[in-house]
């Protein structure tokens, strides 16, 4: 038994490894030869803001806006206040009466909707006059390049354009191990799905930046096979429109790259996180091959300890050889998401953190144990899944 289990770890291990050179190898070719096909036409935009209990960022949030460099008359801004308790629709309107192009909406009925966030986007979507929707989150700080270069993407043939958010991070020498944690997961995270999107695979996105066609998102039916899940307004819908056959994009430009503001706490991190990873399930529907990847990676982080049990040496052996990829493929993607050496010198404690981490978030999601704009996942869902 015991051999069976051995020669069982080998090959998961031996097959994680094949798929993952197999991609860093490609992913080299990609960003090597990723050249962005720019487009200077001018589009209608509408940008696409839900907060929940945001007074407190919004200010900042609206005055980036404000001072983008894009043409005032193509763009308009949306926000769908998801009921809150704050002064959320005093910050609106004293924006309004200083002529700021914004249409502040009030959402009422979220205790009656499975994903109160989809329902708020819903309803602003249907108010927008803009032929690209652009999504943001109300912490997030934007620069005056931020529309134009997300809509220099939009070519005739491309329907979604996703774009890249970091935590800002004034003083890294100063920032403490949680933050300069979850900045560089995210960057490192990144870098692989990034690397997929210069071979023409879109795996995943963040709504903190990113902007679709108003048209697409109707192709697909908005949010309807989506609308039993909590969360995942940005990345499902993402898999909706690959899987309707529309072109996906990233935006590499560092002059499309927004800024949110880092977590509080550790708790704070790992509800996040682990609602990221409740989406992990949906992608056996949505994207089998990116589900695989992701399967034959978790053989590599976890292999490498549990063969610690079988073989020490040998089980070292495959965790520094997990290093060396890793550190190979950062050195040749970290320039394009703004990580430099310096913070590369955090990585031994980044890869502590996340082995453990990641294992720890991913059962967490798996069962639905986090919260979403103020609500819980239902136990057990009993929606449709025609997905």
């Amino acid at each position: 038994m015991d051999k069976i289990l051995f020669y069982s770890l080998c090959f998961m291990i031996a097959t994680g490894f094949i798929t993952y050179i197999s991609f860093c190898i490609r992913f080299w070719f990609g960003y090597r030869h990723h050249k962005p096909v720019i487009t200077y036409k001018k589009r209608t935009v509408s940008v696409v803001i839900v907060a929940r209990n945001e007074a407190k960022n919004l200010s900042a949030l609206f005055l980036c806006l404000q001072n983008q460099d894009y043409p005032k008359e193509l763009f308009e801004v949306i926000l769908a206040d998801d009921d809150s308790e704050d002064n959320t629709g005093e910050v609106a309107e004293r924006f309004i009466a200083a002529g700021m192009n914004l249409n502040y909406l009030r959402v009422k009925g979220r205790e009656s909707v499975t994903s109160p966030k989809k329902h708020a986007m819903e309803k602003a979507i249907s108010k927008a006059k803009g032929e690209i929707l652009l999504t943001t989150d109300a912490d997030c700080i934007l620069p005056k390049t931020w529309v134009s270069s997300m809509i220099s993407l939009f070519t005739e043939d491309v329907s979604m354009v996703a774009g890249y958010s970091r935590t800002f991070i004034p003083n890294w020498s100063k920032a403490s191990i949680l933050h300069k944690y979850e900045h560089l997961d995210f960057a490192l995270t990144y870098m692989v799905l990034a690397g997929g999107y210069t071979l023409g695979k879109s795996w995943a996105c963040i709504g903190q930046n990113l902007a679709y066609r108003k048209s697409a998102f109707e192709d697909v039916g908005g949010f309807d096979k989506i609308r039993h899940l909590i969360s995942g307004d940005d990345v499902n819908l993402m898999q909706l429109m690959r899987r309707k056959g529309h072109k996906i994009v990233f935006n590499f430009l560092p002059s499309s790259f927004v800024y949110t503001h880092p977590v509080k706490s550790w708790h704070q991190l790992v509800n996040q996180r682990s609602r990221w990873a409740s989406n992990m399930k949906y992608q056996l529907k949505f994207n089998p091959e990116f589900f695989f990847i992701l399967l034959t990676m978790a053989f590599i982080y976890w292999g490498g300890l549990v063969m610690m049990l079988f073989s020490f040496k040998l089980g070292l052996f495959i965790f520094a050889f997990r290093i060396l990829i890793e550190n190979i493929m950062a050195s040749y993607a970290r320039s394009s998401f703004g990580v430099s050496s310096r913070m590369m010198l955090f990585y031994p404690i980044w890869l502590v953190i996340q082995t453990f981490f990641l294992v720890f978030t991913m059962v967490l999601g798996q069962f639905n144990i986090f919260v979403w704009h103020g609500k819980r996942p239902y136990k057990r869902n009993n929606a449709s899944n025609n997905i």
